[in-house]
C-alpha cells in the first residue's frame, strides 16, 4: 500500500489548490492582526511558462497545466521556513516559523501584510513569479490568563518562476527550504510523548501563572516551580541542509546559536524545531494537501505536563485530543457545522 509520504508532491500541491479554492477558511474577528506567507517551491532546473489567471477556476486550470508539464510532474516540493533573529522585545525571538508580521496602516488586507513582510524580511516579491493559492484558517495567539491577543492569517503561495537567492534582513537569522515529505511523515508515524523520539520545548508553569513572584517572593516561586513542573510543547523536527539554507551574514549566527536561554533552543546543527501556532498551520497544510487527511494530526499531541507528576492528566488530555482532532473533525473532511454542506463540498472537490 502506498504511503502518504510517497504521494507525488505535485499531486499534493494540486490537491491543496483545489481545497483552498473550494473550502472557505475560518476568519477570527480580532482588532490585532498579523499575517504570514507559506511559500512552496518545486525543485526543478527550468521553470515552464505559467499563465496567470484572474478567477479561482481559471487558476486551477493554469495550475493543472503547469504541474503536469514534463519538467514539473516528478519534482519535489519544499516549504520555506525562517528562524527569527534574537531580539529582547520580540516575543517570538528565535522561533521557527514563516515570514510575516503585524498588520500596518498601509496594508489593505491580510494578504497585503503577508506579501509586504515577506518582501521586507527575505527580498521575495510574491506578486511576481508566485501564485496565491489561497488562505488557511486564521490562528489565534492565545496567552494563558490573557486570552486571545492576536489573530494570524496564513496565506499560501506557489513559486512559478526562477527567483534570485533569498536576501535575509536583520529580523531573520536564517531561512530554510524544507522538504514537504518531512511534514507528511509525522502524520504517518506519530511520536509517543516522552518516548525516545519525542522532542519538546519546556516552559515553567509557575513562571506562566505567577510571573511577578519570581522577583517578589523567590523562595515561594521556587517551591511552586518544583511542585508544578513544566509544560512540554511538542515540536516537529525538520531536517535542514546548508545547500537549501541562507544564513544572515551580518549576525554571523547559525540556527543553533539563536536561543532564548541555555535550556531552550529552537534548532540544532541539523534540525529546526517547529512548535506552537506555526505547527498548527503546518498541520492544516498537510491535511489540505493529501487526498485523504491522515488519521493523526501533525500537530498532535497537546502540550504535556511533567510525566512524573501528571501522568493521569496527560492520558486524559491526549485521549481528548485524539477524539477532537480525529480525521472526521478536521478539514478538509469537515468544512462546515452542517454535515450535508460538508458532504456536498467534498463531492465537488472529488469530482470537479
Amino acid at each position: 500500500m502506498e504511503s502518504k509520504a510517497d504521494v507525488a508532491h505535485v499531486e499534493c500541491v494540486a490537491q491543496l489548490a483545489r481545497h483552498l479554492a473550494s473550502v472557505p477558511h475560518v476568519h477570527i474577528a480580532h482588532p490585532r492582526r498579523s499575517a504570514v506567507a507559506i511559500v512552496i517551491r518545486l525543485v526543478i532546473s527550468t521553470y515552464p511558462p505559467y499563465t496567470p489567471a484572474q478567477t479561482p477556476e481559471a487558476t486551477i486550470q493554469s495550475l493543472h497545466a503547469f504541474l503536469n508539464h514534463p519538467l514539473v510532474s516528478s519534482s519535489q516540493a519544499q516549504v520555506l521556513f525562517i528562524q527569527r533573529a534574537q531580539h529582547s522585545r520580540d516575543p517570538w525571538s528565535g522561533n521557527i516559523g514563516f515570514p510575516g508580521g503585524k498588520h500596518e496602516l498601509c496594508d489593505t488586507s491580510d494578504q497585503d501584510t503577508a506579501e509586504r513582510e515577506t518582501r521586507e524580511e527575505l527580498g521575495l516579491d510574491l506578486k511576481m513569479g508566485f501564485v496565491h493559492l489561497g488562505q488557511l484558517d486564521d490562528v489565534a495567539v492565545y496567552l494563558l490568563g490573557q486570552g486571545t491577543r492576536m489573530a494570524v492569517s496564513p496565506h499560501v503561495y506557489l513559486q512559478t518562476q526562477e527567483q534570485s537567492e533569498l536576501c535575509v534582513s536583520d529580523e531573520v537569522a536564517s531561512a530554510h527550504w524544507i522538504d514537504f515529505s518531512c511534514m507528511v511523515q509525522r502524520a504517518e508515524r506519530p511520536v509517543r510523548p516522552f518516548s525516545r523520539e519525542y522532542k519538546s520545548i519546556g516552559a515553567s508553569i509557575a513562571a506562566r501563572i505567577f510571573p511577578k513572584y519570581a522577583q517578589t517572593q523567590p523562595w515561594w516561586f521556587r517551591i511552586a516551580s518544583v511542585g508544578l513542573g513544566n509544560l512540554h510543547y511538542t515540536v516537529l523536527p525538520l531536517p535542514y541542509t546548508a545547500e537549501h539554507s541562507v544564513t544572515n551574514k551580518v549576525l554571523e549566527a547559525g540556527p543553533n546559536s539563536v536561543r532564548v536561554s541555555d535550556h531552550v533552543r529552537f534548532a540544532s546543527d541539523t534540525e529546526l524545531y517547529l512548535w506552537g501556532i506555526s505547527l498548527c498551520m503546518v498541520s492544516e497544510l498537510v491535511d489540505m494537501s493529501l487526498p485523504i487527511a491522515p488519521n493523526r494530526s501533525v500537530a498532535s499531541p497537546w502540550p504535556q505536563l511533567g510525566s512524573w507528576l501528571w501522568t493521569d492528566i496527560n492520558w486524559v488530555t491526549n485521549t481528548a485530543h485524539r477524539v477532537m482532532w480525529s480525521t472526521q473533525r478536521r478539514k478538509p473532511y469537515t468544512t462546515s457545522n452542517d454535515f450535508f454542506v460538508s458532504y456536498f463540498r467534498m463531492l465537488s472537490i472529488a469530482f470537479p
